[in-house]
Protein backbone atom coordinates (compact mmCIF):
# COMPACT_ATOMS: atom_id res chain seq x y z
CA UNK A 1 0.00 0.00 0.00
CA UNK A 2 1.30 3.43 -0.90
CA UNK A 3 1.55 6.16 1.71
CA UNK A 4 -1.49 8.39 1.96
CA UNK A 5 -1.34 12.17 1.98
CA UNK A 6 -3.72 14.33 3.94
CA UNK A 7 -5.69 16.94 2.08
CA UNK A 8 -8.31 18.97 3.94
CA UNK A 9 -8.35 16.35 6.69
CA UNK A 10 -9.03 13.43 4.31
CA UNK A 11 -6.42 10.75 3.62
CA UNK A 12 -5.83 10.31 -0.13
CA UNK A 13 -3.65 7.73 -1.79
CA UNK A 14 -1.83 8.36 -5.06
CA UNK A 15 -4.58 6.82 -7.22
CA UNK A 16 -7.11 9.27 -5.73
CA UNK A 17 -4.78 12.22 -6.28
CA UNK A 18 -4.26 11.28 -9.95
CA UNK A 19 -7.96 10.70 -10.69
CA UNK A 20 -8.57 14.20 -12.16
CA UNK A 21 -5.54 13.85 -14.45
CA UNK A 22 -6.66 10.41 -15.65
CA UNK A 23 -10.19 11.69 -16.22
CA UNK A 24 -8.84 14.65 -18.24
CA UNK A 25 -6.60 12.35 -20.29
CA UNK A 26 -9.57 10.05 -20.99
CA UNK A 27 -11.96 12.84 -21.96
CA UNK A 28 -9.42 14.96 -23.87
CA UNK A 29 -6.83 12.52 -25.25
CA UNK A 30 -5.41 14.78 -27.99
CA UNK A 31 -2.91 17.09 -26.35
CA UNK A 32 -0.50 19.81 -27.47
CA UNK A 33 2.18 21.22 -25.16
CA UNK A 34 3.38 24.78 -25.77
CA UNK A 35 5.66 27.13 -23.85
CA UNK A 36 3.83 29.27 -21.33
CA UNK A 37 3.78 33.06 -21.75
CA UNK A 38 4.36 32.85 -25.48
CA UNK A 39 3.93 35.83 -27.74
CA UNK A 40 0.72 34.41 -29.21
CA UNK A 41 -1.32 33.90 -26.02
CA UNK A 42 -4.12 36.24 -27.09
CA UNK A 43 -4.26 34.65 -30.56
CA UNK A 44 -4.41 31.20 -28.95
CA UNK A 45 -7.28 32.25 -26.67
CA UNK A 46 -9.18 33.79 -29.57
CA UNK A 47 -8.71 30.67 -31.69
CA UNK A 48 -9.80 28.32 -28.90
CA UNK A 49 -12.95 30.22 -27.97
CA UNK A 50 -13.94 30.90 -31.56
CA UNK A 51 -13.23 27.55 -33.26
CA UNK A 52 -12.85 24.72 -30.76
CA UNK A 53 -15.94 23.23 -29.18
CA UNK A 54 -14.43 21.26 -26.26
CA UNK A 55 -10.98 21.78 -24.78
CA UNK A 56 -9.18 22.28 -21.49
CA UNK A 57 -5.94 24.03 -20.66
CA UNK A 58 -3.74 22.50 -18.01
CA UNK A 59 -0.75 23.99 -16.18
CA UNK A 60 1.10 21.69 -13.76
CA UNK A 61 1.79 24.44 -11.22
CA UNK A 62 2.22 28.20 -11.01
CA UNK A 63 5.91 27.99 -11.98
CA UNK A 64 5.40 25.66 -14.94
CA UNK A 65 7.09 26.65 -18.19
CA UNK A 66 4.50 24.84 -20.33
CA UNK A 67 0.75 24.76 -20.95
CA UNK A 68 -0.94 21.55 -22.02
CA UNK A 69 -3.90 22.17 -24.36
CA UNK A 70 -6.20 19.14 -24.34
CA UNK A 71 -8.77 18.42 -27.04
CA UNK A 72 -11.65 15.99 -27.38
CA UNK A 73 -11.52 15.99 -31.19
CA UNK A 74 -8.31 14.93 -32.99
CA UNK A 75 -9.01 17.39 -35.83
CA UNK A 76 -9.15 20.31 -33.37
CA UNK A 77 -5.78 19.24 -31.94
CA UNK A 78 -4.24 18.86 -35.41
CA UNK A 79 -5.42 22.29 -36.58
CA UNK A 80 -4.30 23.91 -33.31
CA UNK A 81 -0.89 22.20 -33.54
CA UNK A 82 -0.38 23.31 -37.14
CA UNK A 83 -1.29 26.90 -36.24
CA UNK A 84 0.57 27.39 -32.95
CA UNK A 85 3.26 24.78 -32.41
CA UNK A 86 6.75 26.12 -33.17
CA UNK A 87 8.05 24.80 -36.48
CA UNK A 88 11.22 23.59 -34.77
CA UNK A 89 11.52 20.17 -33.17
CA UNK A 90 8.54 19.15 -31.02
CA UNK A 91 8.76 19.43 -27.26
CA UNK A 92 8.61 16.01 -25.59
CA UNK A 93 7.68 15.74 -21.94
CA UNK A 94 8.08 12.54 -19.99
CA UNK A 95 4.87 11.19 -18.47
Amino acid sequence: MQPAQRLYGVAQDESTQNAPKRRRDDEYPYQVVLPRHGAEESAIQLFLFRWVRKFVMYIEDKDSAFVRYCFEDPLDAAVFRSRFEPKAERIRLVR
